[in-house]
């Protein structure tokens, strides 16, 4: 049995596997993908992950892509130390977080770059910046992108990411009222996923976001905790992308948070349809 993960140290979605792959006591093969050199865009790659993201997992040969369907392509594939309720209800309620973990990752991948990515950037030249965005893929991202490199934390994507983390985490503090964990009493595929984005929201001095959310604060304090997270996660803080990620979280902490401030002082009806 072979386990091969082509991921790279700062990103969040290979964070996410690189914490099931440790909760589930694992050994695997690691194949960093250099993404600041564009490794993620090059032919060679994309042979594996057409879509040109990280991570993609390599198992005996069989390429498994998109980082919650590898979560659960491990628990299915090695039932040990499984993280997945027993009941269909608990189950249910996982899928509900993992489902839309996707929305967190956008917002997260928001901040992210009208924080770090778009200030780097602007300090390459014009054509250096024309042909990184016409190498993006998706039409959508590549909007974005635009937008947050013309109107930084003005943009409208950044005020919805904002808001997006304010559900998020206003759903996640109702629930830890009646369970330990996300999907009940034990530690599952649910927090699994979302610890990545928090402790990438801890990078960028972010912790704001969680000051009205005590249980939301103790859940990401014992999802720290665990061994998991030193392994897939905290071995990886010296990464010279993690120490510039920290640096320029640091530089951007006040206009975030006057945005955040902004944000939640108006009616965000007419931004995001409520749930």
């Amino acid at each position: 049995m072979m386990l091969e993960l082509y991921h790279h140290p700062t990103a969040v979605c290979a964070a996410k596997v690189r914490v099931v792959l440790a909760e589930k006591q694992l050994a695997w093969v690691g194949r960093l993908v250099d993404m600041s050199k564009g490794e993620h865009r090059r032919p060679e790659y994309l042979a594996l992950n057409p879509n040109g993201v990280i991570p993609t997992l390599v198992h005996d040969g069989n390429v498994v892509i998109e980082s919650t369907v590898i979560s659960e392509y491990l628990d299915d594939a090695f039932p040990a130390h499984p993280l997945r309720p027993a009941d269909a209800l608990n189950r249910a309620r996982l899928r509900l977080w993992t489902k839309r973990e996707d929305t967190i990752h956008d917002a997260i991948n928001t901040l992210t770059s009208v924080m770090v990515f778009c200030p780097l950037q602007r300090a390459r030249s014009a054509e250096e910046q024309a042909q990184w965005i016409a190498h993006m893929p998706d039409i959508a991202k590549r909007q974005k992108w635009i937008e947050l490199m013309r109107a930084g934390v003005d943009a409208s994507a950044v005020r919805l990411a904002l808001i997006r983390f304010r559900d998020l985490i206003r759903d996640m503090e109702g629930t830890l009222a009646d369970w330990s964990w996300l999907a009940g009493d034990a530690f599952t595929l649910a927090d699994s996923g979302l610890t990545s984005f928090f402790a990438r929201l801890d990078a960028l001095s972010l912790d704001f976001l969680l000051g009205d959310a005590p249980r939301v604060s103790d859940w990401y304090m014992r999802c720290v905790a665990r061994p998991s997270f030193d392994a897939a996660i905290g071995q990886f803080r010296s990464d010279p992308m993690q120490m510039t990620i920290v640096t320029f979280g640091k530089q951007s902490h006040a206009s975030i948070r006057a945005a955040w401030m902004s944000a939640i002082s108006t009616n965000t009806a007419a931004i995001e349809p409520q749930r």
